[in-house]
């Protein structure tokens, strides 16, 4: 064997040695940059609208499975998904679904991340071998849709950055929110040009979808009164002398 080749050899066993025995441990971090950039890779153009994969799909080693199968973090990488939606100005159809798979083919520090449109036939990954009992899923939940119920998930704000009620805040999760002011509103606003019940926030499509609930004076989005308007980062929200200004947390 030449030097050049001997070196070669011993590079590789040397450094696949140390890649083995001093492996890092998957982060969390990890796992959401890796859902960002495969629902990203992923997204498809439907009819003019950009829309991301729902079902999202994690092989780990079992050492890193065992430390990261926690309901924190699949809760957290459902608010990745979420927030990817708003902040890329896209859509999701169907239940968000994330998974997280055991693999025994998969070295510590390892991650591979699958995603897919849910309701398409796909075939299960080759290295998902693992049975039921190895695999921690998160579902969407049926939601309480009472205006009073607070948000299960903490995904975007609502900011008065004009107005008698300046700096006040709401922070906005899936929950349907109405703005007025009524004293049982979700967002009371105590501007006098402002109608009882002004207008109001629902989630749809994993999208902050604002509407004018009939108000004397109009709901103005981006200086342009209208009747509907799904929110977008940075939009200013007009209702009476106020404007609140939307953003993702």
């Amino acid at each position: 064997m030449g030097i050049a080749k001997l070196e070669s050899f011993l590079e590789d066993r040397i450094e696949g040695f140390f890649n083995r025995k001093f492996a890092s441990s998957l982060e969390p971090v990890e796992l959401c940059k890796g859902l960002e950039r495969e629902a990203t890779r992923q997204a498809r153009k439907i009819d003019g609208e950009k829309i991301l994969p729902d079902e999202y799909t994690f092989l780990l080693s079992e050492e890193d499975y065992q430390r990261l199968c926690a309901k924190r973090i699949l809760d957290e990488l459902y608010e990745v998904a979420e927030k990817l939606v708003i902040k890329k100005n896209c859509f999701m159809d169907g239940k968000l679904k994330i998974e997280l798979k055991k693999n025994h083919d998969l070295s510590k520090g390892m991650l591979k991340v699958t995603a897919a449109f849910g309701g398409e036939d796909k075939p299960e990954p080759e290295e998902a071998t693992e049975a039921k009992s190895d695999t921690l899923v998160l579902q969407k939940p049926n939601l309480n849709t009472a205006p009073t119920q607070p948000p299960k998930r903490s995904l975007a704000t609502l900011q008065v950055v004009e107005g008698e009620d300046k700096e006040a805040s709401l922070v906005l999760g899936e929950q349907p929110v109405y703005i007025g002011r009524r004293e049982k509103s979700d967002f009371i606003i105590t501007d006098t040009n402002v109608s009882r019940t002004h207008a109001y926030i629902a989630y749809e499509r994993h999208r902050h979808l604002l509407s004018d609930a009939g108000s004397l004076n109009g709901t103005w989005i981006n200086g342009r009164r209208l009747a509907t308007h799904c929110l977008q980062v940075g939009d200013r929200i007009g209702i009476g002398s106020s404007i609140l200004v939307y953003g993702v947390i």
